[in-house]
C-alpha cells in the first residue's frame, strides 16, 4: 500500500498547478483524453480510463504520483 506523504502532496499540487496553468496548450493535443501528469509532464494519456492504468503500469509509475484530468475544451460544449 502506497501511503502518501508531505513531499508526495507537494508534488501533486504543484503538478495541479501546472495542469491548470497550461491547461489551453494541453487541450491543442489531448483534447477530450485522460492525461497523468508528473514532474510537470504528461506521462501518460488516453481516451479511456483503463488506458493509462495500463501505461503508468508499464512505465512502473505508482498512480498516486501523478495528476489525472480529463482534458476537453469547454467552450465546445453544449
Amino acid at each position: 500500500m502506497s501511503i502518501v506523504t508531505d513531499e508526495r502532496f507537494e508534488q501533486f499540487i504543484d503538478d495541479s498547478r501546472w495542469l491548470h496553468k497550461n491547461y489551453n496548450e494541453l487541450i491543442k493535443e489531448f483534447n477530450l483524453e485522460y492525461v497523468e501528469i508528473k514532474n510537470h509532464e504528461v506521462v501518460a494519456h488516453g481516451k479511456e480510463m483503463n488506458d493509462f492504468e495500463r501505461d503508468l503500469k508499464q512505465l512502473n509509475i505508482d498512480r498516486l504520483n501523478v495528476v489525472v484530468e480529463y482534458i476537453r475544451n469547454k467552450r465546445n460544449e453544449v
